[in-house]
């Protein structure tokens, strides 16, 4: 589809309120605390039972007698929810133990994880390519998963089909925020440092460390501290409390910022973002990294191939490079980057899109490549968006009525 369409029902008048996806599934949590997905099912993924691919939004199983979701994440081949009581369930992929049940069996239903710990809840969750890590009501963090490069932080490479404390973010430190890049995992700690652990073959930790552990980012600057953070394929950027932007990892494709093509083993200041300018949102995709700033602009950086820059051109921009126009007066409200194409829901409610277009990803009703941000097709008479997620070849919208739009790659039903 090149077009925002509406996936068939959610269920009887059911709304949703989140959601997520991956390459080439789809999961939302509804509004009665319930759970729908579609797209592939190969590793039972959706949770509903089955390994059969739904081209339609399908409720998982059962989350539990009177369970419900407030929180969900996907990764390559599965799925992870925290529940109202903090436990998390997860279904899917279960190869390297990705599911925390204990097992290293694919589970196409949702599986509550093992023990968290004594009384300890899950409040924020993070889902890699084949592991999944979880900050606890105590700010500690516990990962479970594939640990081929340490990604679970415990000072090993041995993979875990339970939940695993990570070692020590430091003496009396707390996790505030986390997120998962390709094989490594950053969290913002409660002092505004920021600890990585994981895959640091392009210095993507940000502490010149080899990764066993988590392990503190050399200086954020002179009383400087995060307030957000993403984390791409394999390079990380964090919003400063004063609005700047330091990123770190692969830079090949100017993806950091800085002025350079270097990669960076320590947090890096992007160039200028522009005169008198912050930032307030970040995205990372594959090689590419876009904020909004104060203005409601979008300035973007890193890999242009496919013009998911923005800027006009397809040239690789290693300085952060305002996209061009939005639209007479419009501004964004929120943005996120996918592999090679860029999403943007404005202040109207209305969505641009811009970069790779081949399955129609943009849903501007072409499959024509954009350069520049680009209104997609109508999403429904007075119809707007409040949540958007984009992946490699699909984008989908909540919209205000709580119904979800998707558009773009549909090989295994994952537009519903």
């Amino acid at each position: 589809r090149n077009t925002p369409t509406q996936t068939s029902s959610l269920g009887t008048d059911r709304t949703a309120i989140a959601i997520t996806a991956r390459a080439e599934h789809t999961c939302a949590i509804l509004d009665d605390g319930s759970v729908s997905c579609w797209g592939y099912n190969n590793k039972g993924q959706l949770g509903d039972g089955t390994t059969t691919d739904r081209n339609t939004p399908t409720q998982t199983s059962s989350l539990g007698t009177d369970r419900t979701a407030v929180a969900i994440a996907t990764g390559g081949y599965h799925t992870c929810a925290i529940l109202d009581d903090g436990s998390v369930r997860c279904w899917g992929n279960n190869g390297q133990g990705q599911l925390g049940d204990g097992t290293n069996t694919d589970k196409n239903t949702p599986t509550q994880t093992s023990s968290l710990g004594a009384d300890r809840t899950a409040v924020a969750i993070t889902v890699g390519t084949s592991h999944t890590c979880a900050i606890l009501d105590d700010g500690s963090v516990s990962c479970w998963g594939g640990n081929g490069f340490s990604q679970l932080g415990d000072g090993t490479t041995t993979d875990r089909n339970t939940p695993t404390q990570i070692s020590t973010l430091g003496t009396d430190r707390t996790a505030v925020a986390i997120s998962a890049g390709y094989a490594h995992t950053c969290a913002i700690l409660d002092d505004g440092s920021v600890s990585c652990w994981g895959y640091n073959f392009y210095g993507q930790l940000g502490g010149g460390n080899s990764g066993e552990g988590p392990t503190q980012t050399s200086s954020l600057g002179t009383d400087r501290t995060a307030v957000a953070i993403t984390a791409g394929e394999y390079h990380t950027c964090a919003i400063l409390d004063d609005g700047s932007v330091s990123c770190w990892g692969k830079n090949n494709d100017g993806h950091l910022g800085d002025g350079t093509t270097t990669q960076r083993n320590t947090p890096t200041q992007t160039s200028s973002l522009g005169t008198d300018r912050t930032a307030v949102a970040i995205s990372a995709g594959y090689a590419h990294t876009c904020a909004i700033l104060d203005d409601g602009s979008v300035s973007c950086w890193g890999y242009n191939g496919y013009g998911q820059l923005g800027d006009g051109t397809t040239t690789d921009r290693s300085t952060p490079t305002q996209t061009s126009s939005l639209g007479t007066d419009r501004t964004a409200i929120a943005i996120n980057a996918g592999s090679l194409h860029t999403c943007a829901i404005l202040d109207d409610g209305s969505v641009s899109c811009w970069g790779w277009n081949d399955y129609g990803q943009l849903g501007d009703g072409t499959s024509t490549q954009r350069n520049t941000p680009t209104q997609t097709s109508s999403l429904g008479t007075d119809r707007t968006a409040i949540a958007i997620t984009a992946r490699a070849e699909h984008t989908c919208a909540i919209l205000d009525d709580g119904s979800v739009s998707c558009w773009g790659y549909n090989n295994k039903g994952q537009l519903g």
